[in-house]
């Protein structure tokens, strides 16, 4: 399948012919970047509307299903001890579900504040991390643009994509897919300490970025480059073996909580293995473990697989871009905002609005039947019921495999040379300024994606 094809003198941000009295520098990457980072306001003030009931009223009970204004934060800090602060994390008694560093930020947050009713509490946390995620998507878009100069339709659909609306205010998991990417851009420049760093700490907020990291590793098999990616991912296993040493002596719950939550955990929402509970036939949750495992062996054989017989040799990030998602979708859960876990790579991978949009609207799709479905066993008369949220799973399913599907042919639009297949240089797997260099394919290489 061939990327969408603008004409030459088409506008990077919008598209379009550049207007006879303007300047060339008005479309240089100095000039449009800075627009279209801007441009991140325009979802994530979307999704902060779609949370005005819930702000005037509270994130109680149903009410929050039905209204779609459900978003894991407020339930979290006053649920899950994040009213306490860093002290709650250190000492306190809650367990929570989250990696340390991942708590700890949250925590952190949690403790900014300040005394107020419940609600108005509430209110304020989530007001905070919408600034923190607005921040963060910023910053993607700004690493995406840089990492793709001559394509930045990439950072135009980072700013803009509708995974904002649907769950970017959900949780605090924008945050580990700005750490892999900003690992991206790190690689991008030739700085391996910082590669190391990033991974490491995004290891410690969530378990997909470990995939991530081994897709490091399976990008060197056609670039070469061994020798720097051993020092970055022992830099990565250093600091995470760290950061979760000092997390256990501070509070042993800190590290065994999550691990053993997911353990003696069974099929969660959003999850193919779900479509049996749903149908009210659950797995078994020893079943239900050996499943998740397989799909992380899965994920790094198709992997090795991608990595060798593309046509031209995939990068980093779209080696990541096609087995975290395997990984993720194999999981015990895979709530709505597993679409920001998989979508910033695959955006960072070089993907089409096509395929961007057509999974978009998938995740759409899930998350109203998904906020439809939870209210089932307090009020059946009005909820989804089961065997219908099991048909959405199935469609969701479908989606994640189309995007998989799209993401395999993208390295056949990497031009730049040294990302041809018979490439034997010795320059980095990205080339300062960008990312792979992408370009409008030529006839031969359309002929092999059709």
């Amino acid at each position: 399948m061939g990327r969408d094809l603008l004409p030459p003198s088409a506008n990077a941000l919008i598209g379009g012919p550049l207007g006879r009295r303007a300047s060339a520098a008005s479309q240089s990457v100095r000039a449009l970047l800075p627009l279209i980072v801007a441009l991140t306001v325009v979802p994530l003030s979307i999704a902060v509307l779609r949370q005005g009931d819930c702000l005037q009223k509270g994130w109680n009970g149903n009410d929050q299903f039905w209204r779609g204004c459900f978003t894991d934060l407020p339930a979290q800090y006053s649920l899950a001890g994040m009213n306490a602060g860093l002290d709650g994390w250190r000492s306190g008694p809650t367990v929570f579900e989250q990696l340390p560093l991942l708590s700890a930020v949250m925590s952190f947050v949690g403790g900014l504040v300040p005394d107020a009713s419940a609600l108005d509490q509430t209110r304020w946390y989530f007001a905070l991390w919408t600034v923190i995620i607005a921040a963060v998507a910023m910053a993607l878009t700004w690493m995406v643009g840089m990492l793709h100069p001559d394509r930045l339709d990439l950072a135009t659909q980072m700013a803009l994509t509708p995974m904002w609306v649907i769950a970017g205010l959900l949780s605090a998991d924008a945050l580990v897919a700005l750490l892999v990417v900003a690992a991206f851009f790190a690689w991008a420049r030739g700085k391996v300490v910082p590669v190391g760093v990033l991974l490491g700490f995004g290891m410690l907020a969530h378990a997909w970025v470990a995939i991530a990291a081994v897709a490091l590793a399976l990008s060197t098999l056609r670039w070469g480059h061994a020798e720097r990616a051993v020092r970055a991912l022992g830099l990565a296993a250093l600091t995470a073996a760290a950061g979760y040493a000092l997390s256990y002596l501070t509070r042993g719950a800190l590290v065994t909580g999550p691990v053993r939550a997911w353990w003696e955990s069974g099929p969660g929402y959003g999850s193919p293995l779900y479509i049996p509970q749903a149908a009210g036939y659950p797995l078994p949750v020893g079943l239900a473990t050996a499943v998740a495992l397989a799909g992380v062996v899965l994920a790094v054989v198709v992997g090795i697989r991608f990595a060798r017989v593309s046509w031209a040799a995939p990068t980093w990030a779209q080696v990541a871009a096609v087995i975290v998602p395997i990984m993720v979708i194999f999981g015990k859960a895979v709530p709505v905002q597993a679409g920001l876990w998989v979508l910033p790579l695959a955006i960072a991978a070089g993907i089409s609005w096509r395929a961007h949009l057509f999974f978009v609207a998938v995740e759409a799709l899930h998350a109203t039947a998904l906020w439809l479905h939870i209210p089932a066993a307090d009020a059946p008369e009005r909820a989804l019921p089961g065997a219908w949220y099991a048909v959405i799973l199935v469609v969701r399913t479908g989606g994640w495999a189309l995007l998989l599907w799209s993401l395999w042919y993208v390295p056949n639009r990497n031009t730049h040379p040294l990302l041809r297949p018979d490439a034997t240089s010795d320059a980095l797997p990205m080339l300062a300024p960008g990312a792979a260099v992408m370009a409008v394919p030529d006839e031969s290489v359309d002929a092999r994606t059709q």
